[in-house]
């Protein structure tokens, strides 16, 4: 049985309960054997994260430790340049040869496809989750316009080669790394409810990270 291998990237600055509920949701539907989560490198879209590579590296690798499913993957920490999904995926598939690939994005990310780097090696090399964060218009005609198609259920997904596209519900969370970061800024010790796996919040705290108080 062909293996199926999900990536997920982002920033990841930090980690948090509402990217692994993404993540967890990802395994289940397809039933992945394997899902890279992978922490922007150099990205080429907006500014740079505010904590450093190796320490959104390190949260994640915390964050997914009790999950065998889950891999923090450094490829685009590691490679030099801006990182770009295209080239990622190209490595991705150079270790996964026989795998077949889905890319795991946001509604939104998929809406704007257009401007992306080579958008068509996406569908060349890996098919797509596309997760509806919230409500936005679907834009059906996306996939046919970079040779792509889209499905309606998992099993047509991995029916064929790449290129197919399933859209799928996000599950409900209301953590976001920008508002973890404010309430660390804002001198929160105690985050309630917890938007960060305990291991995570006490590598912040004992790294300073986003403002936090060294312990």
């Amino acid at each position: 049985m062909i293996d199926r291998v999900g990536i997920f990237g982002g920033m990841f600055d930090p980690v948090h309960d509402g990217h692994l509920a993404v993540a967890r949701h990802a395994l289940d539907r397809l039933a992945l054997d394997r899902l890279l989560l992978i922490p922007c490198g150099t990205p080429g879209h907006r500014g740079p994260a505010v904590a450093s590579g190796a320490n959104r590296l390190a949260m994640l690798e915390l964050a997914v430790a009790e999950d065998p499913r889950m891999v923090a993957d450094p490829v685009e920490i590691d490679a030099a340049g801006v990182s770009h999904t295209a080239r990622t995926l190209g490595a991705v598939r150079e270790r996964f040869p026989r795998a077949a690939l889905v890319l795991v994005l946001g509604l939104d990310a998929f809406l704007g496809l257009p401007l992306w780097r080579e958008p068509e090696k996406l569908f060349a090399l890996a098919s797509l989750l596309v997760i509806a964060r919230r409500k936005l218009p679907m834009d059906k005609g996306m996939a046919g316009r970079f040779g792509g198609e889209m499905v309606d259920s998992p099993e047509q997904l991995f029916a064929g080669g790449p290129g197919r596209v399933l859209l799928s519900a996000e599950p409900l969370s209301a953590a976001s790394s920008s508002a973890v970061r404010k309430r660390i800024a804002d001198g929160c010790r105690e985050l309630s409810p917890p938007p960060l796996p305990a291991a995570v919040a006490r590598h912040i705290r004992e790294h300073g990270l986003y403002g936090a108080e060294n312990q």
